[in-house]
């Protein structure tokens, strides 16, 4: 009768195993690719499906974590579990891919719209892009972590709960650095209102 293994042991062979695992991708090994890719690929897959909705976007972005190990194989390092590193990128991945997406749908209105109307006055043009000026310098001027923040939900769509995730910080810390960006880019533009 197989004992059962000591406390941790189990996980220490696991941890060994990731680590030849990785030494051997590293070194070029395509079987070992392919080992990588078996073990892993149907329950990424799976979980993608389940964050994104879409059984084709889900494998794509599988896919890409896939391709990505292999093209940076010799310099690839998991710091944590290869079933650890791999989630984590594909989570990322899917969460670049629904704020290009977000982006996407909030712009596509403007974009048509901008076919739609007829040609503006020559000064109202002119207005318009000294506007837009005015309001990239004033974003620009923001601290750091408020640029990001007001970047992230107002110009890339994120809620406060995925910049929050993005950023690694709390919700509330989110709601507090939003509310000092609209301030200083109020007091920014008050001088340039009509």
């Amino acid at each position: 009768m197989r004992s059962l293994p000591e406390p941790g042991e189990s996980q220490e062979r696991d941890d060994e195993s990731d680590v030849a695992l990785c030494a051997a991708i590293r070194g070029g090994s395509s079987t070992a690719f392919e080992r990588l890719f078996r073990a892993h690929h149907p329950g990424m897959v799976a979980f993608a499906t389940r964050m994104m909705g879409r059984g084709e976007v889900a494998e794509d972005l599988v896919q890409e974590v896939f391709l990505y190990v292999w093209r940076n194989r010799e310099t690839w390092q998991v710091r944590t579990g290869v079933r650890q590193y791999l989630y984590s990128a594909l989570r990322h991945g899917a969460l670049r891919y629904i704020r290009h997406e977000r982006v996407v749908r909030h712009h596509a209105p403007e974009a048509i719209a901008l076919f739609d109307r007829a040609p503006r006055m020559a000064d109202a043009d002119l207005t318009a892009r000294e506007t837009v000026l005015l309001v990239r310098e004033a974003i620009a001027r923001l601290p750091e972590r408020c640029r990001l923040v007001y970047t992230l939900h107002r110009e890339q769509g994120l809620t406060y709960g995925e910049v929050a995730a993005v950023m690694g910080i709390s919700a509330k810390t989110v709601d507090v650095q939003m509310g000092r960006a609209l301030k200083s880019l109020r007091r920014s533009l008050m001088p340039h209102r009509d």
